[in-house]
């Protein structure tokens, strides 16, 4: 290639980079917006009003839910999907890791706060969260690409808002080399900020030698940068010593919660910390207190329909 096909080159590139250069001023409203509400309120709330002031899903960035196998990642983001419709959010599910018709199940006792909520009260429930929850029906290992096509045409066509992968492992990427994660993390963060979603990806922590521990961002498996890359870091797990008390038939303090979020990291917000919460075994929902049942839903704040009796 000679000097005048570079130039020629460099010219059409410079027309493509073009695009993303603008004035300060196109980032005034949203900048004042962001002052005015706080920093910590901005963007859309997980189930639990004791959260609201302290976390948020905000547009274009990447959350991370990290932790232990089973213990209830896949669970709270199903759960957070139903309340993020409840504020007329778009959310598509792709979780590579259980049939569409499960994760529909679980969810559907969610809301409905029961074993086996009745067909009139499902119904209710398909009808609150129609063109609101997709799934992307897929099981087993997507190749990469593919993920970011899906991602693509949900933003796009759909008008998507949040897009929650389950998990990293199932996503063509090659689990024993740090590159490649890297790599597709780095493409998610990318999506996030060019369509303006959030995007969320559950991920796994090394296999600690005492499961009565605390885990932090520092046990993420894989590459260091799966953490320097994502926005926001929750880590997912539940009380291992107070299972363990259950299990030796020990004492314990029924009041002690059953499990955690901890708020990792939050690159755009003021505020890292733990919160608790206990576990309805009936609804599969995860309680801010202890002692009261399941929440109902759509929750009584949730203003974009009539709220509806699921039981």
């Amino acid at each position: 290639m000679n000097i005048i096909e570079d130039i020629d080159l460099l010219r059409f590139m410079a027309r493509q980079q073009s695009q993303s250069i603008r004035p300060v001023r196109d980032f005034y409203e949203e900048a004042m917006d962001r002052l005015e509400k706080g920093t910590a309120v901005f963007g859309d709330q997980l189930p639990w009003s004791k959260t609201g002031d302290k976390f948020r899903f905000r547009h274009s960035e990447l959350t991370i839910w990290a932790g232990p196998n089973g213990q209830g990642k896949s669970l709270v983001m199903g759960q957070s999907a139903l309340w993020l419709a409840a504020e007329d959010k778009k959310v598509l599910i792709a979780s590579m890791e259980m049939p569409g018709a499960a994760t529909v199940a679980r969810m559907l006792r969610q809301a409905c706060g029961t074993v086996l909520p009745s067909r009139n009260a499902a119904d209710d429930v398909m009808d609150y969260t129609h063109d609101k929850i997709w799934i992307y029906d897929q099981i087993g290992s997507v190749k990469a690409d593919q993920i970011m096509a899906m991602i693509h045409w949900a933003a796009e066509e759909l008008g998507i808002n949040h897009v929650m992968i389950d998990s990293l492992v199932k996503c063509g990427v090659d689990s024993e080399h740090n590159e490649p994660q890297k790599k597709f993390v780095d493409q998610l963060a990318w999506a996030a900020k060019e369509h303006k979603i959030h995007i969320h990806l559950v991920h796994h922590i090394r296999k600690q030698s005492d499961e009565r521990m605390h885990p932090t961002k520092y046990d993420i498996k894989g590459a260091g940068e799966i953490s320097d890359l994502a926005d926001n870091i929750l880590l997912v797990y539940r009380n291992g010593i107070k299972e363990q008390a259950i299990r030796n038939m020990a004492e314990y303090d029924q009041t002690d919660p059953d499990c955690y979020i901890r708020v990792a990291k939050q690159r755009h917000g003021e505020w890292e910390g733990l919160f608790q919460f206990w576990f309805d075994s009936k609804s599969q929902q995860w309680i801010p207190e202890y002692g009261r049942g399941a929440m109902p839903y759509p929750p009584p704040e949730a203003v974009t329909r009539p709220s509806v009796v699921l039981m």
